[in-house]
């Protein structure tokens, strides 16, 4: 059996179970079997493409919670500007935020970005 990121799929799992998301529910969110989300959870299995995105989704956390890179957030504070409303900064700080998550999670699996 291969380990792909135990760290990554010790935190899906505690996430998971953090917000009280079944493995069945996570597994239908993935379109794939309860056991085989089982293998991602233990190691076994990688997730593929936009899974962790999914998961995301599926749990109503941001991609960071799962990965432990909560920590951009402070970053988009700097990076987002706008015409100075509290509204305008706000939204176009979120994207920015759920950009910067993905874009580190992606770097810190050796893939490339944009």
């Amino acid at each position: 059996m291969t380990d792909f990121d135990t760290a990554l799929n010790r935190r899906i799992r505690v996430v998971r179970e953090r917000v009280s998301v079944s493995q069945e529910a996570a597994a239908t969110a993935l379109a794939v079997s309860q056991p085989t989300y089982s293998r991602i959870e233990d190691g076994t299995r990688p997730l593929k493409g936009a899974e962790l995105i999914q998961l995301a989704d599926a749990f109503g956390v941001r991609v960071g919670a799962i990965t432990g890179l909560a920590q951009i957030g402070q970053q988009t504070r700097f990076a987002a500007r706008t015409d100075g409303t509290e509204a305008d900064m706000a939204a176009l700080r979120d994207h920015l935020y759920a950009y910067f998550e993905l874009d580190s999670y992606l770097e810190s699996q050796g893939l490339a970005t944009l």
